[in-house]
C-alpha cells in the first residue's frame, strides 16, 4: 500500500440502491476526500448514481459476506482515517464535518464511536452507539459475515481500549417497512448458511433468533433463543459479550408470551450467577 495521506475515506458498499443513493451520498461529499464505493452486482442505476458523486468505484463479487466486501473497501482507501456509512443511513449533522476532524487529529486513538438514530414506523427513534470511525489500520477489519463490526479486531488489537464518542448522527432508515422488504429474509438466509459452518457462534445465533423474533417468526424464533442460551451458558467470560443483557431479556419476553413463565422465571437464577 502506498503512503496514506491525511484526511477521510468514507467507505459504502452496495446493490441495487439506486431509490435511496442519491440522498446518502449527497451528504458525504461535504466531509469525505474520497468516497471508495464497493459495488456487490447492482443491475440498476446504482454504479452511475455513484459516478455522478466522483465516487472512485469497485466491483465485489458477492458471496453472502458483509465483512469480505467491507474489507475489501477499506483496503482501497486512501486517507488515514475511514467512515463506514452503509446506503440507508444519512449524516446530517452541520458540525460533522469539524468533529471528525478534531478527532482525527488524535494519533493515540484506534477508533471512535458515533450516533446511529433508527427510525421506525410508529415515529419512534432509537439512538445506538456504533463504532463507525476508525484508523486506517491493518489491525481494523470488519468481522461477522452479516451485521458486520470492527469491535471485535479493535478490542483484539487495543486491549482495554475505551473509544470516545464524537456528537455526530446517522439517521438510519433500514427498520421502516418501505426500506426492509427483502432484507429481512436475505439476512436470516446469510445467518444460517453462517451458523451451519460455525453452530456455536454466539452472535450468528443471537442474532437469528433475534431477526425471526423482529420480523414475527414467534414459534419459530423460541427454539434459537433456547440454543443461543445453550451456547451462552458454555462461554466462561461472558462479559466479552455485551450484547448478552438485551438477549436474555427478549429471551424472558418471549417465553412469558409463549406461556413458559415458570421457565423464564428460572431463567433470573441462572443469568444471576453468571453475574
Amino acid at each position: 500500500m502506498s503512503k496514506l495521506k491525511d484526511g477521510l475515506s468514507v467507505v459504502v458498499i452496495a446493490k441495487n440502491e439506486e431509490n435511496i443513493l442519491n440522498r446518502t451520498l449527497r451528504h458525504i461529499t461535504g466531509i469525505a476526500d474520497e468516497i471508495v464505493f464497493i459495488d456487490t452486482g447492482s443491475h440498476d442505476n446504482t454504479v452511475e448514481i455513484a459516478g455522478k458523486f466522483r465516487c472512485r468505484t469497485f466491483e465485489f463479487q458477492w458471496c453472502d459476506d458483509f465483512s469480505k466486501a467491507k474489507n475489501f473497501g477499506v483496503e482501497q482507501a486512501r486517507y488515514k482515517w475511514i467512515l463506514n456509512i452503509d446506503c440507508d443511513e444519512v449524516l446530517y449533522d452541520k458540525n460533522a464535518k469539524l468533529l471528525i476532524e478534531k478527532a482525527c487529529r488524535i494519533n493515540n486513538k484506534p477508533a471512535y464511536i458515533i450516533w446511529q438514530d433508527n427510525l421506525y414506523d410508529n415515529g419512534g427513534v432509537g439512538q445506538v452507539k456504533v463504532m463507525r470511525l476508525f484508523r486506517n489500520d491493518p489491525g481494523i477489519r470488519f468481522r461477522n459475515h452479516v451485521h458486520e463490526s470492527i469491535c471485535e479486531s479493535v478490542y483484539r488489537n487495543w486491549p482495554g481500549y475505551k473509544p470516545e464518542v464524537v456528537d455526530i448522527h446517522l439517521r438510519h432508515y433500514g427498520h421502516l417497512s418501505f426500506n426492509a422488504t427483502g432484507k429481512h429474509e436475505r439476512n436470516i438466509g446469510i445467518l444460517r448458511k453462517w451458523i451451519e459452518s460455525d453452530p456455536d457462534n454466539i452472535y450468528a445465533n443471537y442474532k437469528l433468533a433475534m431477526t425471526l423474533f423482529e420480523t414475527g417468526r414467534i414459534e419459530e424464533s423460541l427454539p434459537q433463543f433456547e440454543k443461543t442460551f445453550d451456547v451462552i451458558s458454555e462461554v466462561k467470560d461472558k462479559n466479552t459479550y455485551p450484547f448478552i443483557g438485551d438477549f436474555m431479556n427478549f429471551y424472558y419476553r418471549i417465553l412469558v408470551d409463549s406461556g413458559f413463565a415458570e421457565k423464564a422465571c428460572g431463567l433470573r437464577g441462572i443469568v444471576e450467577a453468571w453475574v
